[in-house]
C-alpha cells in the first residue's frame, strides 16, 4: 500500500485540491477495500494454530508456524485501528479541502495552517499503522511459506537421499580442488625462487648459458601466469561447489540446483584443460631448465673438478710429510741426547731449533690435511646435489660451488709457504746430519 500524504501546502488553486483529494481518495478506498479482504482471510480458523507443538511436524515446521500464528494474531488486532484511522484521515482531509478553498484572510490561513497539521498527523498515524500491519502481514506469509517448503523436505525420503548424495559428491569435488590448490602454490613457491635464482645468475652469464637463461626465464614466466590462471579457476571452483551446496543442499532449489551443477560441470572441465596445458608446460620446463643447468654449470664444474685434483695431489704430499715429520719428532728424543754427548752447545741449539720447527710443521701438515679433507668432502656432495643430482636452482649451485673454489684458492698461499718452509727443514736437517757425522 502506497504511503499518504504527510503534509499538505497551502494557497493551491481549486483544481490542484481537487486532483489532491482526488488521488487520496483512490488509495483510501483500495486500503479500506484490502483491510476487509484480509480481515475475512484472518477470520477463518486454522486449526494448526490452536496448538502447533501437538501436531506431528517437524521441530523446523514448528517453529515457523508458531511465527505465523503470532503475526496472525498481531495483525488482526491491527484491523479495527487501522479502520478508524483511515476513516480519520478521510474526514480530516475532506474538510481540510472544503474549509481551504481559498485563503484570503489572516484568520482563514491560521484555521487552515491548523487543519493542514491535524492531517498531516492523522496521515503519519495511518502511515506508521500501515507499515506494522504490512509486517505482520508479509512475516505471516514467509513462515507460511517456510513451513510448507520444510515439511515439504521433511516429507520427502527421496530428497533426503539426494542430499545425502549430493553433500558426499560436492565434498570429495572440494577437497579435490583444495588439493590441486595446494600443489600450485607450492609449485608457485618454488616458480618464484627458482626465477630470483635465475635473475641473479644471469647478470654473469656466458652468450651461451644467457641465451638459454631467457628462453628458460621466458617460460617460467608463461608457467607462471597458467598457475596463477588455475588457482583463480581453483577459487571459482571452490566459491561454485559452495553456491551447489546452498542452492542444492540448504535450500532444495531444484531449478537452481541443476543450473549450479552445470556451471560447475562447464568449470571443472576448463579447469581439467587448463591443469592438462599447465602439466605440458611444466615439463617442457625442466627440459629447458636442465639445458640451462648443464650451461650454467659447465664452467663451476670445471673448477670444481680442478679443485679436486688439486686437493687429492696436495693430500698426498702432506700425509706423507705428516708422516716422515712425526717420524722425526718420535725419535728427536733420542737424538738429543746424542747430540747432548758431544757437549757441542752450538750443535745443540741447532738440533734443538730443528725439532721445534718440526713439530710447528707436523702440527700445520696435520691443520692442512684437515682442511683439504673437508673441501673435499664438500666437493663431493657439491657434485651429488648440484651434479649428479637434479637442482631445482642453478644459480645456487654456481653460488656453492664458486664460494668452495674460492675458499680453497684462498689457501693457496698459506700451503706454498708451508712447502718452502718444509723444504728449507728438510734441506737444513740434512745439513745437520752431514755434519753431525
Amino acid at each position: 500500500m502506497k504511503k499518504y500524504l504527510i503534509l499538505l501546502v497551502l494557497f493551491y488553486s481549486l483544481t490542484v485540491y481537487a486532483d489532491i483529494y482526488k488521488d487520496e481518495a483512490k488509495k483510501i478506498a483500495s486500503d479500506k477495500k484490502r483491510v476487509e479482504e484480509i480481515e475475512k482471510k484472518l477470520s477463518k480458523d486454522e486449526k494448526a494454530c490452536n496448538n502447533p507443538s501437538d501436531n506431528d511436524l517437524s521441530r523446523n515446521v514448528v517453529s515457523e508456524l508458531k511465527i505465523y500464528c503470532e503475526a496472525k494474531e498481531s495483525a488482526k488486532s491491527r484491523i479495527p485501528d487501522l479502520k478508524n484511522l483511515l476513516n480519520e484521515y478521510e474526514s480530516l482531509l475532506k474538510n481540510y479541502l472544503e474549509e481551504c478553498k481559498t485563503v484570503d484572510t489572516d484568520d482563514k490561513y491560521s484555521k487552515c495552517e491548523a487543519l493542514d497539521r491535524e492531517v498531516a498527523t492523522a496521515a503519519e498515524k495511518l502511515n506508521d499503522e500501515k507499515e506494522n500491519f504490512n509486517s505482520d502481514i508479509d512475516t505471516m506469509e514467509n513462515a507460511a511459506e517456510r513451513a510448507k517448503d520444510y515439511n515439504a523436505r521433511s516429507n520427502d525420503e527421496g530428497k533426503k537421499d539426494f542430499i545425502k548424495a549430493i553433500s558426499a559428491n560436492l565434498n570429495a569435488k572440494k577437497e579435490l580442488v583444495q588439493a590441486m590448490q595446494k600443489g600450485l602454490d607450492e609449485d608457485k613457491k618454488v616458480f618464484d625462487k627458482s626465477k630470483a635464482s635465475l635473475n641473479q645468475s644471469l647478470k654473469g652469464a656466458s652468450a651461451d648459458s644467457a641465451k638459454i637463461g631467457k628462453e628458460f626465464l621466458g617460460k617460467l614466466n608463461s608457467v607462471l601466469l597458467q598457475n596463477g590462471a588455475l588457482r583463480q579457476t581453483c577459487t571459482s571452483m571452490l566459491r561454485t561447489i559452495n553456491e551447489a551446496k546452498s542452492v542444492c543442499v540448504t535450500k532444495l532449489n531444484m531449478e537452481k540446483c541443476k543450473a549450479s551443477e552445470t556451471k560447475m560441470e562447464n568449470l571443472f572441465n576448463d579447469g581439467n584443460s587448463k591443469l592438462a596445458a599447465y602439466k605440458d608446460e611444466k615439463v617442457n620446463l625442466v627440459a629447458i631448465e636442465n639445458d640451462y643447468h648443464k650451461a650454467g654449470m659447465g664452467n663451476i664444474l670445471a673448477k670444481t673438478e680442478n679443485a679436486q685434483n688439486t686437493i687429492t695431489n696436495y693430500l698426498q704430499g702432506l700425509r706423507e710429510q705428516n708422516a716422515y715429520l712425526n717420524q722425526q719428532i718420535g725419535m728427536s728424543d733420542n737424538n738429543t741426547e746424542v747430540v747432548k754427548s758431544r757437549n757441542n752447545k752450538k750443535l745443540l741449539d741447532t738440533y734443538l731449533k730443528l725439532v721445534s720447527t718440526m713439530k710447528e710443521l707436523e702440527k700445520e701438515s696435520a691443520e692442512f690435511i684437515k682442511f683439504y679433507e673437508e673441501y673435499l668432502n664438500k666437493i663431493n656432495n657439491f657434485n651429488a646435489s648440484c651434479v649428479s643430482g637434479k637442482s631445482e636452482f642453478t644459480a645456487e649451485c654456481k653460488i656453492e660451488g664458486d664460494k668452495i673454489v674460492e675458499e680453497i684458492n684462498s689457501n693457496e698461499p698459506k700451503i706454498m709457504k708451508y712447502g718452502e718452509n718444509f723444504n728449507k727443514f728438510n734441506k737444513d736437517l740434512g745439513d745437520f746430519f752431514k755434519k753431525f757425522k
